[in-house]
């Protein structure tokens, strides 16, 4: 057989098997070491990848899971406040029958209408301060969405919303009397906003009269009288929240949007002579009502139909006065009506409750989904970037030993060149 001295083929091979092996046993080690079987994309590019998306879904889904918990906490703390707002008109329901015991004397009233407002302010108290976060949560405005989900989108909507919250005066249960000591009255209704760019235009022939008590509302501001300027021929004095209109229509609608701007000079319109009107030019709404109380039902409409004619307004934008619906005397329709009132307020307050605990059943249910996917979603994650000990301590076994004898066989292959001086002696 041929002898070579400069190239040891054996002793190449040997040491190129040692290379092999001695990378596969880095592998092993590394996989041993870090539990991972992906430690870098050289390892498996596609299967990084997927297996970084399913860490980034199981991230998304644990702080879902964080999301639906405080989904849920929020719904409970407004459900136990409205739960005691309840409570506290179950308690004005006993004191109302109560009032209806005939061995009850004027004092005996006036201490169960104190009660009544004592726990009307409570009712307010809770609407005002009940916070979540710092967030309140019944003053009508709480609208959020939780993202339940790994992604954008995936979101559960908790609302709350209603006007003016669930204070005493929106459940309507400050309007409740127990001691005779004055009628029950309807509140005065605001007139429609009418957005910006309308025209109003005042009637031709004009109607000649006076309005009482006309207050007007600015972007959806409080209301304020108005005050008519003292440049109306038609008026004598400055009275807040009169105006007079007489027999030029022209006068009467610059006199109406002057009345206006003399109490808010923010107030700007475009003036049409010819068709006697003006159109809003820089506010995002303009509303109208008639303040005051009046006797009844009738002298209200009266009063809102006789400024809509001397305006040119619909009666649907001139707000309703407020007016007694039980004159103080009537404790028996009083105290169906307190009844009625507070039997309402109970209904709505459950309605919003039952909304809640819907809510709250949909955010546990959620959190059960999210549990289940995060589970099933690391179980494949780890079937693709785990280590498989049981594999791979097999195969650093293997590698240990065709190391081993690797290197033998590599000592053996050296010495073979050393024959070569056993033809030179």
């Amino acid at each position: 057989m041929s002898l070579f001295v400069n190239s040891n083929i054996s002793s190449l091979t040997a040491q190129r098997n040692i290379t092999n092996i001695g990378n596969s046993l880095s592998t092993s080690f590394e996989r041993l070491s870090s539990g991972f079987r992906i430690n870098s994309a050289a390892d498996d590019a596609a299967g990084l990848q997927i297996s970084d998306r399913m860490s980034s879904q199981i991230a998304g889904l644990d702080q879902a899971v964080r999301n639906a918990n405080d989904g849920i906490s929020v719904v409970q703390t407004a459900d136990g406040a409205l739960e005691e707002i309840v409570t506290i008109a179950q308690r004005m329901r006993t004191l109302v029958i109560q009032s209806r015991d005939g061995t009850n004397s004027k004092p005996d009233k006036n201490a169960l209408q104190e009660e009544v407002d004592e726990l009307n302010k409570e009712i307010t108290r809770i609407s005002n301060t009940s916070e979540f976060a710092g967030q309140n949560l019944l003053d009508g405005t709480y609208n959020e969405n939780f993202l339940v989900g790994a992604n954008s989108g995936q979101t559960i909507n908790v609302d709350i919303t209603r006007e003016s919250g669930f204070t005493a005066d929106a459940l309507g249960l400050s309007k409740l009397v127990l001691d005779g000591s004055k009628s029950i009255s309807e509140d005065s209704v605001e007139g429609i906003q009418n957005s910006l760019g309308t025209t109003f235009t005042l009637p031709n022939p004009p109607q000649l009269g006076t309005i009482t008590g006309l207050q007007f509302s600015l972007n959806g501001g409080e209301y304020r009288y108005i005050n008519e300027p003292f440049s109306n021929p038609y008026s004598i004095g400055h009275t807040p929240g009169q105006i007079t209109f007489g027999a030029d229509t022209s006068i009467n609608m610059i006199m109406l949007g002057l009345s206006i701007r003399l109490v808010d000079n923010s107030f700007q319109a475009s003036i049409d002579n010819v068709n006697n009107s003006f159109t809003t030019t820089n506010v995002e709404s303009l509303s109208f009502r008639l303040a005051g109380e009046v006797n009844n039902l009738e002298t209200a409409k009266a009063n809102q139909i006789l400024a809509a004619s001397l305006t040119g307004l619909s009666p649907e934008q001139v707000g309703l006065q407020g007016y007694p619906i039980i004159p103080p005397e009537d404790e028996e329709r009083a105290s169906i009506y307190n009844l009625a009132v507070i039997d309402s307020a109970i209904s709505t307050i459950n309605g919003y409750r039952a909304d809640l605990g819907a809510l709250q059943n949909r955010f546990q249910s959620t959190l059960r989904n999210l549990s289940n996917i995060s589970e099933n979603v690391s179980a494949a994650r780890s079937q693709i970037r785990d280590t498989d000990y049981a594999l791979e301590t097999a195969n650093l076994t293997r590698n240990q030993i065709i190391q081993q004898a690797s290197v033998s066989v590599l000592a053996q292959a050296n010495n073979r060149p050393q024959a070569a001086l056993s033809l030179l002696s």
